[in-house]
């Protein structure tokens, strides 16, 4: 897994908030892929989501815009991430394959 520190100092007449788009997209901007979940999803799907990523060494970012919710991801790893299916919930896994999580549980 990768981390990442930053290390610039903010000085007293800098505004960390200025500043945190700029990293927080470079950040993202290391990853190859993304899946975006509505900012109102079951706290209890994203957990499970975030779990199951983690048991199987998903390398990923979690950000959070105005309405969503982003996983950045690194292609490939999208049998471990929530991805939409044809009856339109969201469940973890491809849907040629048997759910991790299933919402209707």
């Amino acid at each position: 897994m990768t981390k990442h520190q930053i290390t610039q100092p903010v000085g007293d007449d800098q505004k960390l908030p200025v500043q945190q788009p700029d990293w927080l997209e470079s950040l993202r901007g290391n990853f190859d892929a993304e899946v975006r979940l509505p900012a109102d999803i079951s706290r209890e799907f994203l957990s499970a989501a975030l779990l199951w990523a983690i048991d199987n060494k998903v390398d990923f970012g979690l950000f959070h815009e105005a309405d969503e919710i982003i996983i950045a991801h690194f292609g490939g790893d999208e049998i471990y991430l929530p991805s939409r299916w044809s009856d339109k919930r969201w469940h973890i896994g491809l849907e040629d394959r048997e759910p991790f999580f299933d919402p209707a549980d």
